[in-house]
């Protein structure tokens, strides 16, 4: 014996079967994660990038907390090729330090005229304001690069921006970038650097290539 079927029953059979294939659909059209693979090869491409930024200006604010001391500045950082300088306004109640370097030697000047000159940016700045503060590896880390040399830990996003970095017994991370006009990359915006008992805060306000 057979039963007539229920007009409103096929339409409800009809709504569901229309659900279900716009929901597969739907999932199919579903972009899929980037695959570790991608974010390797934007990683790639985005060292060329910023290895190829060889003049930029940035200035911001730097927090440092050395044991349970600590002091913050403003700075003004300037890149041209190998040469760099860099102001720091208000370190340590001095008012202002001047460092100005190549891969040869540094050069800093303190408010009160006095300059010394050595080999090792990062010794000379420590003997100057007490701090050392890594100015070798920092000119590649605030790019969001690495320094020459062996990197023991190293974690991109999925776009290939720099999260976490060690190196040379510094950690570094990467908490936030900031977008520039040219050559449609971002920078960092916010990095903490840290070894031991000594942390280094960059917030950089703005980026000039």
């Amino acid at each position: 014996m057979s039963f007539p079927i229920c007009g409103c029953t096929t339409g409800r059979l009809a709504a569901m079967l229309i659900i279900v294939l716009v929901t597969l659909s739907a999932g199919c059209a579903l972009t899929p994660p980037p695959s570790s693979t991608t974010a390797s090869a934007a990683w790639t491409a985005r060292q060329q990038a910023l290895a190829a930024l060889k003049q930029w200006d940035s200035n911001g604010r730097i927090g440092v907390v050395n044991g349970q001391e600590g002091w913050h500045a403003n700075f003004l950082w300037a890149q041209q090729d190998t040469g760099y300088r860099i102001d720091l306004i208000g370190p340590l109640g001095q008012g202002r330090v001047l460092i100005e370097g190549d891969e040869q030697t540094v050069r800093i000047q303190t408010q009160d005229g006095h300059t010394q000159t050595a080999p090792d940016p990062d010794t000379l700045v420590e003997q100057t304001i007490g701090t050392r503060l890594p100015v070798s590896g920092l000119r590649y880390w605030v790019r969001g690069l690495p320094a020459p040399g062996p990197t023991t830990q190293l974690q991109t996003d999925d776009s290939g921006r720099l999260i976490r970095l060690e190196q040379n017994g510094w950690v570094i991370e990467y908490s936030a970038y900031i977008p520039t006009s040219v050559l449609n990359l971002d920078l960092p915006e916010r990095i903490v650097a840290r070894r031991q008992d000594l942390s280094i805060k960059l917030v950089i306000e703005q980026w000039k290539l």
